[in-house]
């Protein structure tokens, strides 16, 4: 199976969770319970991070009558299994799963509003934290949103809108530089099912220590259809690499062109920051942090996907970006993990590492295409334009440049991954 069929698989599991799932009771139609079941076995079979199944699966229950709750209990203990730590690929025992489940129902039984929150996942992650071996990030991760916490925010067009607010972070003991790559927009698409693409509209401006700004076209695949979203994009980083962050948000000539063509841009507020920084006093050294703001006509497939990126998709990103985008997390690590009672941190297998390097180089690459054809096009037009431009060379200097940055960035990933392997080899040697 590819990667992009076994994305496509987890973005249906997520987008059928949410339809069947987060139906309130007054609205759940005769067969609800039957479906459920079904949703909730595709989901513990589908390659999910595991926090974002088990988060649902709270969710899910505190929504619930204890009757439906006993209802689904078979399929809620199939989640289970599916979530806690295999050894040599089978899976855990029934005595394991008996015991996850005590605490999953004291947690959907505890005081608090009918749905997850975030002392439920809390209280989760410690009760049971023997038994699935969580890594620090798995730990302390928050994600999500409230329907009820909205924020103004601006439209291009200047208007002022309750936007949904998205906020996901996790704690972890890599540097915030193990997250350049993760944090850049240009690459969420290699972490997230929801996320095609990003590909540049212009010549992305790049400086050498590798900060950029330019616009992309951000995909966002939901059911049949495709949402194109212009952005402006910002990647910066300090000079200690204590902190990496990105900023988006709707770029406003884009906006305008397509809104007087016909093809207006399905959201009007699309706009936040993604960072990894140092900070000290927290659970572990670094904080990995992602905020966005949203906001579509309401009907729309884009509010839909607003919906679905509260449920699971924004959190859905974040975790994967936790462990260098492995769907499952450290399964391997937190098998051991569950079995000296030590929560140990993740790895990533040699050939994880070397695949997310080919990647990000055919990542690389194809922006570096992009840009250079906007340059080598400038520079024809000057030789075939009404009168001859000595400027030709600028044009020329500048698909040095990009080719330059291109390599630069080539040789930043080379080193991060036999930094990887390094680390690997040494920990099998011990």
């Amino acid at each position: 199976m590819t990667t992009a069929q076994a994305f496509a698989r987890r973005r249906r599991a997520f987008e059928r969770t949410h339809d069947v799932l987060r139906q309130p009771p007054e609205k759940q139609a005769k067969g609800w319970t039957d479906e459920a079941r079904r949703t909730l076995h595709v989901l513990a079979e589908s390659e999910t991070p595991r926090v974002v199944k088990l988060r649902l699966l709270v969710d899910t229950l505190r929504r619930q009558s204890p009757r439906v709750r006993q209802a689904l209990d078979a399929q809620a203990r199939h989640v289970l299994r599916h979530t806690l730590p295999t050894t040599d690929g089978k899976l855990p025992p029934d005595a394991l799963v008996d015991q996850a489940k005590e605490v999953l129902d004291a947690v959907v039984e505890a005081p608090g509003e009918a749905c997850l929150e975030e002392p439920h996942w809390r209280r989760l992650a410690e009760e049971s934290g023997r038994l699935f071996g969580f890594a620090v990030a798995e730990r302390t991760f928050e994600g999500g949103c409230n329907d009820q916490a909205l924020a103004r925010k601006l439209t291009p067009e200047g208007e002022p809108v309750d936007s949904r607010v998205l906020i996901a972070q996790f704690w972890t003991d890599q540097p915030a530089s193990a997250f350049i790559d993760y944090v850049s927009p240009r690459n969420w698409p290699s972490c997230s099912s929801f996320w095609q693409s990003m590909k540049a509209l212009s010549a992305v401006v790049r400086e050498p220590n590798g900060n950029y700004t330019g616009v992309f076209e951000e995909v966002v695949r939901i059911g049949d259809t495709t949402l194109r979203v212009p952005l402006e994009v910002g990647f910066r980083s300090n000079a200690d690499l204590s902190r990496v962050w990105a900023r988006f948000n709707i770029d406003r000539g884009e906006y305008g062109r397509r809104k007087a063509a016909g093809d207006p841009v399905p959201v009007d507020v699309d706009t936040g920051t993604v960072s990894a920084e140092t900070v000290p006093g927290g659970p572990a050294p670094t904080r990995v942090r992602a905020t966005k703001y949203l906001h579509a006509p309401p009907g729309s497939d884009a509010d839909r996907f607003a919906e679905l990126a509260c449920d699971s998709g924004w959190s859905e990103m974040m975790i994967t970006m936790a462990f260098s985008c492995s769907p499952d997390g450290p399964s391997e690590v937190a098998a051991a993990a569950a079995r000296t009672s030590v929560p140990a941190p993740a790895t990533v297998p040699a050939g994880a590492a070397t695949g997310q390097f080919v990647g990000r180089v055919v990542t690389d690459c194809k922006d570096g295409i992009d840009a250079t054809g906007q340059h080598v096009q400038r520079m024809l037009t000057r030789f075939t334009g009404p009168s001859w431009d000595p400027r030709w060379i600028n044009d020329l200097l500048d698909i040095g440049v990009v080719t330059a940055e291109r390599y630069g960035r080539v040789l930043s990933h080379l080193r991060g991954l036999a930094d990887r392997l390094a680390d690997d080899d040494q920990r099998s040697s011990r």
